[in-house]
């Protein structure tokens, strides 16, 4: 008897598994492919973490390639799978998206401000740098944010917005930049600029005859007067580059009282403070003796005459003799009455109601 051994040849290897990300870094919310090579006709399910990804399941082509198209939204470790081999893991990172935009007046001292929204709200955190200077900045529960931008320095400056992020997502660096401006400015303006001014001027207590507009008016002109005074800058009622400058920097002044509800009238500067609190409430351009003669030292009001008496005086405050508080036509930036107080005419009535009998005035060399 012959014995015939039969020889069966083993059953070809299944071929390796390869998995590669296309971007490999996907900004949040595009799309990835996630793609590679097996035996041709292999069943390949996707892995997310270790876990089963929902709906990833393909076949390889006569070929042998594969490949999955998804949203770009969950970072983590994938890995394709056929009956008997893992592909390398695929570590995918996302790159946030982030919305950005310039939003304000971009004029000194008013607010200007970086807007928009970090997607997804949870890939990291924020930081603003301007020039040295840096900042967290606070992400809200749906990412977004604002981020304020100094508006104390004229002319050109770059904002950075720094993702710091967060495990499976990419950090990055946007720049954007922006300018402040210092246009010219006088009677007769009109437009942002000039809305910029008042509210700049209002934030520093100087008073206007109604809410910030963008009409650049007596007002507006009277505001600007007071503003130089007070910083001993030229008296000229027009704005500046240098004007803008000083507007950048200033604070609201401290009474020379810096306690209790009263009024302070400076014959250096020429203008007057109204005192509430030992704060300063208002400013307000004046003019006072033109021989000196408005008496210096701590007085009271004891009489107000309201309306336009026979001499031009205005809803006058008397606090000693004839010398008074009053509106009158003209209130020029020197010192140009008899010895009264002069203030514009628009403020008077106002000034005029705020203030009782009673109230005390200190005026000052």
């Amino acid at each position: 008897m012959v014995l015939v051994l039969a020889l069966v040849a083993p059953a070809s290897a299944a071929a390796a598994i390869t998995l590669t990300a296309q971007p490999a870094t996907p900004r949040y919310g595009t799309t990835v492919t996630l793609s590679g090579t097996t035996s041709p006709g292999a069943n390949v399910k996707l892995y997310l973490d270790g876990t089963a990804y929902p709906g990833g399941v393909v076949t390889a082509d006569g070929a042998g390639n594969f490949a999955f198209v998804l949203p770009a939204r969950q970072p983590g470790v994938y890995e394709a799978r056929n009956s008997n081999q893992t592909s390398d893991p695929v570590d995918l990172k996302l790159r946030p998206v982030l919305a950005r935009r310039v939003v304000g007046l971009p004029y000194p001292g008013n607010r200007l401000a970086l807007e928009g929204r970090l997607r997804p709200a949870d890939a990291g955190s924020l930081t603003l740098k301007v020039g040295a200077h840096s900042r967290h900045v606070r992400l809200h529960g749906d990412g977004r944010y604002t981020a304020l931008l100094p508006t104390d320095r004229l002319d050109r400056h770059r904002a950075r917005l720094i993702i710091g992020a967060k495990p499976g997502y990419k950090g990055y660096t946007v720049k954007k930049r922006f300018r402040i401006l210092a246009p010219s400015l006088s009677n007769g303006s009109r437009g942002r600029p000039v809305l910029a001014l008042e509210r700049r001027l209002v934030a520093l207590k100087h008073v206007l005859r109604a809410k910030p507009d963008r009409h650049y008016a007596t007002d507006t002109y009277e505001a600007v007067l007071a503003f130089q005074k007070v910083h001993r800058m030229a008296r000229t009622g027009r704005v500046s580059r240098k004007v803008w400058a000083a507007l950048a920097r200033a604070h609201a002044p401290r009474p020379r009282v810096a306690k209790g509800d009263h009024i302070e009238v400076s014959k250096t500067l020429q203008v007057m403070y109204e005192v509430r609190r030992g704060k300063v409430a208002r400013i307000v351009h004046v003019s006072t003796g033109a021989t000196g003669n408005t008496p210096v030292g701590k007085w009271h009001v004891y009489s107000k005459v309201p309306g336009l008496l026979p001499d031009g005086m205005y809803y006058s405050n008397f606090f000693t003799g004839a010398f008074a508080i009053h509106g009158y036509a003209s209130v020029p930036p020197w010192p140009a009455s008899h010895g009264c107080v002069r203030t514009p005419m628009w403020f008077a009535p106002g000034f005029y109601g705020r203030w009782s009998v009673g109230t005390t005035v200190y005026i000052f060399a």
